[in-house]
Order: structure tokens, then C-alpha cells, then sequence
């Protein structure tokens, strides 16, 4: 995995980048059967569990496996289950997960960073890495997101 983490994001993020280096397969994508949650129990609160959904007209979807508590917060949803385009309605939600398909193709980290209205609420400013998982090591099936309210 390359992809940079910016210089000015919290420390939480390269520590993350790391921790999937250290368990990606040589030459490889890690996968979700790499990560043990034990073993970032401080992030998961600020994690969320993306899965690629193929349809059946050959669009992708993205459905949410897991919301972390604070990504609860955040978004002000709990999308546990839902697609993201069901939780992201607004035009920026509709930018973000057109991001999503750059990262597949791209198979490295992606930084983001603006303000997000969701589900009524003012705009929030955050931060986020998305991370690319493969279960084979090569074709990305889920994403993994560290999401964090700037300045938290």
C-alpha cells in the first residue's frame, strides 16, 4: 500500500496506514481476515467497514458493514447495513462516493478532507483516510475508513 498520508492530518491516520502495511500480504492489498480489532481498539470508534456491492447492471454500490460509534456521531446515522448513497444524499455525499470508484481502480489510500451535511445537520468539518482491503490480496472488495471530526 502507498498512498501518503498528509503531513497536517492527526497522527491516527499514519498510525492506521502502518498497522495495514504491517499486515498486508508481501506485494498485497491486505484484507479484512488481516485485521484483528483487538489490536486498534482505540480506533475503532472512528471506523467504518465499507463493502463493494456489484449490481446486477454492472454498477457498483457500497453498503455499510460497520459504523463506529463516533462516525455515529459524526454523520448523525447510524448506516449499519445501508448503502452510502442512501445516507449521503446531498451533492457533496454524491461527490464523496464518486471518489470511491478512483480508489478501486487506484488500489491506495485516499485523503479527504471538506465539510459534510448529513441528515440535517450544519456542515461538519472532518477528516478521513479510505483504505482499500482485498481478500485475494488484488481485487478490492471493501473499504475501510477512518473518519474523524477535524480538530478532535
Amino acid at each position: 500500500m502507498g498512498g501518503a498520508i498528509p503531513a497536517d492530518y492527526d497522527p491516527r491516520f499514519q498510525r492506521l496506514a502502518d498497522y495495514l502495511a504491517a499486515k498486508a500480504p508481501p506485494g498485497k492489498l491486505p484484507g479484512r481476515q488481516h485485521i484483528d480489532p483487538t489490536e486498534i481498539p482505540d480506533l475503532l470508534p472512528y471506523v467504518t467497514l465499507i463493502e463493494v456491492v456489484p449490481g446486477a447492471d454492472g454498477d457498483l454500490r457500497y453498503r455499510v458493514r460497520l459504523a463506529g460509534t463516533q462516525v455515529v456521531e459524526l454523520l448523525g446515522v447510524d448506516g449499519t447495513g445501508k448503502f452510502v448513497d442512501e445516507i449521503l444524499t446531498t451533492p457533496e455525499g454524491a461527490t464523496i462516493i464518486r471518489t470511491y470508484k478512483d480508489m478501486l481502480l487506484s488500489k491506495e489510500p485516499q485523503p479527504l478532507h471538506g465539510a459534510l451535511r448529513a441528515h440535517g445537520r450544519d456542515h461538519v468539518p472532518f477528516q478521513r483516510v479510505a483504505f482499500p482491503l482485498a481478500r485475494d490480496g488484488v481485487n478490492v472488495d471493501m473499504l475501510l475508513f477512518l473518519i474523524l471530526r477535524h480538530g478532535d
